[in-house]
């Protein structure tokens, strides 16, 4: 894994994280350095922000996969790194006293995301399933990094931001214009050529609706999760978890909008 550094970072994080990476190279899975007593907050407070997942000593299975995967994913993040803590709980009990420490429950695995206070993390919700998807998800709405879930672009779900937060319909109907256009000049083979044109029917569909933005992608949300426990092709199945993708870029944006108008109340 290249540990890609902004010019902030110490050098002696990068040495830290670099050593650390070599003495566990045995066991680290590829995007992920493994932590421990010794190492965790030397490393944890070198980064803006660490996802951790908290396992056996020797995990596998679905769980991990999916997080050693979005890891490898969004290797080029030089903000946000992602660890492992390996659970002993025989022998030389490993790490039990990070597990103590963190309050960590023995149905593993754990995740928790780390930034400035390190005995604050906040945790992965226990009750959704831990996958690519939900992580990513978990991330985009506990930082301001640009986790983006398949589909989503980032210059589109910049417009987002923008579209929601504007009042003024010809601004609105202007950047839809903006967004067809761009998916229009874009190659037929090109693989983001169908989220252009979701980003736009959204849009599209907010602006002429007299429901809140939030209430009117939910409910598309739902349709289309009705339509996706039937017997569908997997192309048709990929292509619909590709626009439900794209609306949780407008449901993030609608939930920090109404947040913020909560707090001016």
């Amino acid at each position: 894994m290249h540990v890609m550094l902004r010019d902030w970072v110490p050098l002696s994080a990068f040495v830290l994280v670099f050593l650390v990476f070599e003495e566990c190279s045995a066991w680290t899975a590829r995007g992920c350095v493994d932590l421990d007593s010794s190492t965790f907050d030397k490393v944890v407070k070198k980064f803006r922000y660490t996802l951790v997942k908290f396992d056996t000593a020797f995990p596998y299975g679905d769980k991990h996969e999916a997080f050693t995967s979005l890891a490898q994913q969004a290797g080029s993040n030089d903000e946000l790194l992602f660890a492992l803590v390996g659970i002993k709980d025989y022998g030389e009990k490993d790490n039990t006293d990070l597990e103590t420490r963190f309050s960590i429950p023995k149905e593993y695995p754990v995740v928790k995301l780390f930034s400035h206070n390190i005995d604050k993390p906040i945790d992965f919700p226990t009750s959704e399933e831990i996958s690519a998807d939900s992580l990513r998800l978990f991330l985009k709405r506990n930082t301001d990094l640009y986790i983006g879930l398949p589909g989503c672009i980032q210059r589109l779900d910049d417009f987002v931001r923008t579209f929601l937060h504007s009042s003024d319909n010809v601004e609105k109907q202007s950047m839809i214009d903006q967004i067809e256009t761009l998916g229009k000049a874009l190659d037929e083979t090109d693989q983001f050529k169908t989220s252009y044109k979701t980003y736009a029917a959204l849009m599209r569909k907010t602006l002429h609706s007299n429901k809140p933005p939030s209430v009117v992608v939910q409910d598309e949300m739902d349709r289309i999760g009705k339509i996706l426990q039937s017997k569908l092709s997997d192309t048709k199945r990929n292509d619909l978890k590709l626009r439900t993708n794209i609306m949780q870029s407008f449901l993030s944006e609608s939930t920090t909008i109404t947040s913020a108008h909560s707090s001016e109340l």
